[in-house]
């Protein structure tokens, strides 16, 4: 499961700057200089702990496998990279493994799932959808 401490850490060992920033567009964003990375958080826009864990997780997807986009490029799809960044936080972090541990428990609801992973539903959902759709893997058995 994704801990703080997990996207602090690997921050700390790849020399991943992180910067507190208000005014943000969005709640986190990644941006690399060359071959340096550095993190923005805008906490101005992040409510709770839950909400910080899913975009630290996030982030640190974009980080981890350099799915980044220039912002004017009409070369470079948005979706691409956010989708190579879900795809990382599925396979290291809301791997199958622990969504068929989560429904052998019991856990079967979307909300139930993000209390259970303690992440925002919308990552949980994102996880879910990557091991359904993508891998074929059916939860249900």
């Amino acid at each position: 499961m994704f801990e703080i401490s997990n996207f602090y850490e690997y921050c700390k060992k790849h020399q991943v700057d992180v910067i507190p920033y208000a005014g943000c567009p969005q709640p986190g964003a990644t941006v690399r200089d060359h071959g340096y990375y550095a993190v923005f958080l805008d906490f101005t826009k992040i409510r709770s702990t839950r909400a910080l864990r899913g975009v630290c997780c996030h982030e640190l997807g974009h980080a981890a496998t350099g799915a980044l986009h220039k912002v004017d490029s009409p070369f470079e799809l948005v979706e691409r990279s956010e989708y190579r960044a879900a795809r990382w936080v599925a396979e290291n972090y809301l791997t199958a493994e622990m969504f068929q541990e989560a429904f052998a428990t019991g856990y079967t609801e979307l909300w139930q799932l993000s209390e259970y992973f303690d992440l925002p539903e919308e990552c949980v959902a994102s996880a879910l959808t990557y091991w359904k759709e993508r891998k074929c893997i059916d939860f249900e058995k």
